[in-house]
């Protein structure tokens, strides 16, 4: 994974920046975007799941957190294809490299 440094450094801004930005990202995913998953996996909401996966993804790529990034990417393809088997277990997993990011940005 790329440090805070060199993604300030990379997108040309402040570390202080980065870290409000992935802490911004952080908050919302595990506030609004992972309940909403959960629940879009328990109800079998295949298009809300692949929405919101998405959504996840391409923020995680912005702030180039490629781990988190790819665990989305997984899930918003085994939504699309209808498959949801997988969905909570890459939940957790998304949710765990998001905890090893925020124990990164003290």
């Amino acid at each position: 994974m790329i440090t805070i440094e060199e993604l300030a450094e990379e997108l040309g801004i402040d570390r202080e920046d980065v870290v409000e930005f992935i802490s911004v990202f952080l908050d919302y995913t595990e506030n609004e975007d992972l309940p909403a998953l959960i629940n879009g996996i328990k109800i079998g909401d295949h298009e809300e799941v692949r929405r919101r996966a998405h959504s996840i993804k391409g923020a995680a790529l912005n702030l180039m957190l490629s781990e988190v990034a790819s665990l989305a990417a997984q899930l918003e393809k085994n939504a699309a294809t209808g498959n949801l088997d997988d969905g909570p277990g890459l939940c957790t997993a998304i949710l765990e490299k998001m905890k090893i990011v925020r124990a990164e940005l003290t």
